[in-house]
């Protein structure tokens, strides 16, 4: 399976494969992290199933993360210009 994706304004396309292994989505209602001198890890986590789980867990140097962050930012707007806000907190564990 290969994905592409369009870079910044331009019509140029990356591939980017995806192997075999990861192609099944994870769900993922918590995450959390911890920070070194050149990395962030963020641990993704589903939590309220059988067992609170770590479902990914990726590792990246702050640089990369920052860019990630204003990836996640231009999706949320996308999201609420489409469908609206994005409700502040939402209790993901049923009581």
């Amino acid at each position: 399976m290969e994905l592409k994706y369009q870079i910044g304004e331009e019509l140029s396309e990356v591939n980017i494969f995806v192997p075999d292994e990861l192609r099944a989505a994870a769900f993922c209602n918590s995450a959390y992290s911890q920070i070194g001198a050149e990395e962030i890890s963020i641990d993704f986590v589903n939590m309220g199933s059988m067992s609170n789980s770590v479902v990914s867990r990726i590792i990246m140097t702050p640089s990369h993360t920052k860019r990630l962050v204003a990836l996640l930012n231009q999706k949320v707007k996308e999201y609420e210009d489409t469908f609206g806000p994005v409700p502040d907190s939402v209790d993901p564990i049923a009581k």
